[in-house]
C-alpha cells in the first residue's frame, strides 16, 4: 500500500506546536530532562542489577555477566536502531502535518521490529557457543554467562516491541508517557532481582530472569498508553505489509544509531577479547574490574542520549517546518549543555572510580585496577557528546549518511585501530589510552564538521 506524502491531514488553521515557536533551550529542557530522568531511572536498572550480582553472588559472577554483556548490548542496539529510524520519521512527518505519512510509519515498524528481532535471537540462542569462542569468554565464566544470557536471548523481541511504542511516545512530544513505561520496567527490574537473587538464590539467571519479567510488565503498560491515546501516531493495520522502501527508510535513519550502539557493543566484544589476550592471568580480575565500570559509564551516559534525543526531536520538526535558524540554535543549545556535562563525567570517573567501584565490591584487586583503568580510558568524557549530537542533528534532518559516518568516525575509524596499535606494539598499560584519544579526535571531527553543514544552511536558505 502505497502513502500519499503529499496529503496534509491537519487543518493549516491548527495552532503551531510549540516545538515551533517556544524559545529553543526551553524545549530542549522540557524535552530532555523528562527523557533523561526516564532513561536514567530505566538504566538505574543496569547499575543496580550489577551491585546486585558482585555483592549477591560475588565478583565472578559479575566477570561472566561483563564477558557476554556485548550480546545483550547489540541486541538493544538493533532495536534502538528499528525505535530512532521510525521516530526520525514521525517527527518530521508531524512537523510538515503528514499524519497520515507518520501512522503509515509506526505501523510499519511493528512488523520490522518483530522480523528481525526473531531472527537474531533465535540466531544467538542457536550459534551460542561459536560467539563465546568468537568473544573469547574465559572457560571460567562459560556456566554462569550461558545461565544470564539464554532467558535475555529468548524473549528479547518482546523489549523490541516495547522500544517502538516508547519510541512512538518521545516522537510525538510526549516524553512522559515514555517515561512512565520505563522507569516502570526499571523499578520492577530492580524489586525482581533483590526477590531472585536474594530471596529466591537463582544466581546470575534470576538477574536475568528479573529483566525479561520486568520488559514485559512495562510493555503492557506501553500498550495501555498507547490505547489511551498518549501518541499522536496510531497503528492501523492497513500499513502493517506496506512497501519495502518504508522499510528501507527506517533502516537508513536509523543505521548511525546501530553504528554508534553497536559500535560500544563491539568494542565492549574487543575490549574483553584484547584483555584476555593481553593481560593473561590478570584477565579475570580487569573483565570484572572494567566490566563495573562500563556500568557507570552507561549510567552517566544517559543524560548525553536524553539530550540527543531532544536535539532530534527539535531539529525533525524545525527542519520539517523549514526553520533551519532554529535547527542551528538547538544544536548549538545541545552542545553546550552536553559539555558542561561531560566535565563533570570527567572528573568523576577518572578521580573518583575506586568510590564508585567499591559501590560493588569489596575485592581491593577488583579496586585498584579498575582505578587505574578509569584514569586514562574516561579522560575523553568530555567530548563524548559531539559525536552524539551531531548524529542526532543529522537523525533529525533526515540526513542519514552523515549521521551515520559521524557516528562511526569514532569507532570504527579511530577506536579499533588504536586499540589494534597499542594492543600489539605498546606497553600493555598504554593500551588503555586508545580511549581518550579516539573521543577527543572523533568528537572534534564530528563538532567541526556539523557547524559547518549548518552554517551552510542557515546562510543558502536565506
Amino acid at each position: 500500500m502505497s502513502i500519499q506524502s503529499s496529503g496534509i491531514d491537519i487543518s493549516p488553521s491548527e495552532p503551531l506546536s510549540p516545538l515551533l515557536t517556544n524559545s529553543i533551550f526551553k524545549q530542549f529542557i522540557m524535552i530532555a530532562i523528562p527523557t533523561t530522568l526516564g532513561m536514567m531511572i530505566n538504566g538505574l536498572y543496569s547499575f543496580v542489577d550489577a551491585i546486585f550480582i558482585s555483592k549477591g553472588i560475588g565478583s565472578h559472577a559479575m566477570g561472566a555477566v561483563s564477558a557476554v554483556f556485548p550480546i545483550q548490548m547489540l541486541l538493544i542496539a538493533v532495536s534502538t536502531m528499528l525505535g530512532s529510524g521510525m521516530a526520525s520519521l514521525i517527527s518530521r512527518y508531524l512537523g510538515a502535518k503528514r499524519q497520515r505519512d507518520a501512522d503509515a510509519i509506526f505501523t510499519t515498524s511493528f512488523f520490522l521490529a518483530t522480523s528481525v528481532s526473531v531472527f537474531l535471537c533465535l540466531f544467538t540462542y542457536l550459534f551460542l557457543d561459536p560467539i563465546f569462542d568468537l568473544l573469547k569468554v574465559p572457560n571460567a565464566f562459560r556456566i554462569d554467562a550461558t545461565s544470564y544470557i539464554i532467558p535475555i536471548v529468548l524473549f528479547w523481541t518482546v523489549s523490541f516491541i516495547c522500544n517502538q511504542l516508547t519510541e512512538g511516545f518521545r516522537a510525538s512530544g510526549n516524553p512522559k508517557a515514555m517515561m512512565q513505561v520505563l522507569s516502570t520496567g526499571s523499578v520492577l527490574n530492580i524489586l525482581l532481582d533483590a526477590l531472585f537473587i536474594f530471596g529466591f538464590g537463582w544466581g546470575v539467571a534470576g538477574a536475568a530472569w528479573a529483566t525479561v519479567l520486568a520488559v514485559f510488565l512495562s510493555f503492557l503498560l506501553g500498550l495501555k498508553l498507547q490505547r489511551d491515546g498518549q501518541s499522536a501516531v496510531q497503528f492501523r493495520r492497513g500499513f502493517l505489509f506496506s512497501p519495502l522502501k518504508l522499510h528501507g527508510k527506517i533502516l537508513g535513519l536509523g543505521l548511525p544509531v546501530l553504528m554508534s550502539h553497536g559500535g560500544f557493543s563491539l568494542t565492549l566484544a574487543a575490549t574483553v577479547y584484547s584483555i584476555s589476550s593481553i593481560f593473561g592471568s590478570q584477565s579475570d580480575t580487569l573483565i570484572a574490574a572494567h566490566g563495573i565500570l562500563i556500568r557507570c559509564y552507561m549510567f552517566l551516559f544517559l543524560p548525553i542520549i536524553g539530550m540527543m534525543i531532544a536535539l532530534q526531536t527539535l531539529a525533525g520538526f524545525n527542519y520539517g517546518a523549514g526553520q533551519f535558524n532554529r535547527v542551528k540554535t538547538s544544536y548549538l543549545v545541545a552542545i553546550k549543555t552536553s559539555t558542561v556535562w561531560g566535565i563533570f563525567v570527567t572528573w568523576l570517573l577518572c578521580f573518583n572510580a575506586d568510590f564508585l567501584i567499591a559501590l560493588f565490591t569489596d575485592d581491593e584487586q577488583v579496586i585498584e585496577q579498575g582505578a587505574l583503568i578509569a584514569k586514562v580510558c574516561f579522560a575523553g568524557f568530555i567530548a563524548s557528546g559531539f559525536c552524539m549530537m551531531s548524529s542526532g542533528l543529522f537523525q533529525g534532518m533526515g540526513r542519514a549518511l552523515p549521521a551515520t559516518l559521524l557516528d562511526a568516525a569514532r569507532n570504527y575509524i579511530v577506536l579499533f585501530p588504536l586499540m589494534y596499535f597499542f594492543g600489539n606494539y605498546a606497553a600493555k598499560s598504554d593500551f588503555w589510552f586508545a580511549f581518550p584519544l579516539s573521543d577527543l579526535l572523533g568528537g572534534g571531527f564530528a563538532l567541526t564538521y556539523s557547524l559547518f553543514t549548518l552554517w551552510y544552511l542557515t546562510y543558502s536558505k536565506k
